[in-house]
C-alpha cells in the first residue's frame, strides 16, 4: 500500500490533513453487512446476544465492536488472552469469571480478543485445565446479560459447543476492489485506480498502519 500510495499520490504531507482514524464498516469485507445489523441490534432493545467476528488479522474485527458500542451507547471492556491466561491452576476461571462480572456491573459490551486461546476446541485438549476453563466461557456466556464479543483469526480451533452460544457469527474476508479505493480515499483523500496494483490481501489495518507512518515521518524519507 506505501508503495501504492507513493505512485497514485503527488505529497505524502497532503494526507496529513484527511482524518481516516475513525471506523468504517463500508471498509470491511464481511458475510454480514455490519450498519444493518448494528442498526437492527439497537432497534430491540436486546442486550443479551454474543458475537463472534473471525477472520485474517487486520480486517476490522476489534474495530466493530468499538463501533458497536458507539451506535448502542455502552462503555466497552476488552480483554486480550494474555489478560486472562494464568499460570497457576484455575486461574484463568477465575479471571474470566472476573471480566464477565466487570461488565455485568458497568453495563458494558465485554471483548475477548484472540478468543481461540480460551475456546479450544474440547476434543483436543491434553489437560484438564485446557477443559475446565472452556466449560467456564460457556457458563459465564450462556448467563451473561450484556453483550459479549469473541475475535479470532483461527475459527476452526474453536470448540463446537461454544459456537452454537454466538448469537452472530460474522466472517472478515480481505478487502474488494471498490473496498481498496475507498480506503484510499478514507485514510489518504486519494482518487485511485487500482487495476495496475497487486492488492489482493489488503486490510483496513494496512492502510492504518500507512497512515501512522505518514503522520510521524517527512516525506524525504519515502524517496
Amino acid at each position: 500500500i506505501e508503495q501504492t500510495a507513493r505512485s497514485v499520490g503527488n505529497n505524502y504531507k497532503d494526507f496529513k490533513h484527511k482524518d481516516g482514524n475513525h471506523f468504517d464498516p463500508r471498509l470491511t469485507n464481511t458475510d454480514v453487512d455490519l450498519i444493518k445489523l448494528s442498526e437492527k441490534i439497537k432497534s430491540t432493545g436486546k442486550t443479551n446476544f454474543t458475537i463472534c467476528s473471525y477472520g485474517a488479522p487486520g480486517t476490522g474485527k476489534s474495530a466493530f465492536a468499538e463501533y458497536l458500542a458507539e451506535v448502542l451507547n455502552m462503555p466497552i471492556i476488552k480483554k486480550k488472552a494474555s489478560d486472562l491466561l494464568s499460570m497457576w491452576v484455575g486461574g484463568t476461571e477465575q479471571n474470566i469469571a472476573k471480566a464477565f462480572r466487570e461488565a455485568k456491573d458497568s453495563k458494558a459490551i465485554l471483548v475477548f480478543d484472540e478468543a481461540d486461546s480460551l475456546l479450544q476446541d474440547r476434543r483436543n485438549a491434553h489437560n484438564s485445565w485446557e477443559v475446565t476453563q472452556v466449560n467456564e466461557m460457556l457458563v459465564q456466556m450462556e448467563n451473561h446479560p450484556y453483550p459479549f464479543i469473541c475475535t479470532t483469526n483461527l475459527f476452526d480451533k474453536l470448540d463446537q459447543a461454544s459456537l452454537r452460544r454466538f448469537t452472530f457469527k460474522i466472517g472478515y474476508k480481505y478487502m474488494t476492489d471498490n473496498q481498496i479505493k475507498l480506503a484510499f480515499k478514507h485514510f489518504f483523500n486519494i482518487d485511485t485506480d487500482i487495476q495496475n496494483f497487486h492488492l489482493s490481501t489488503c486490510t483496513a489495518g494496512d492502510f492504518m498502519n500507512i497512515k501512522k507512518q505518514v503522520e510521524f515521518l517527512d516525506t524525504n524519507d519515502f524517496n
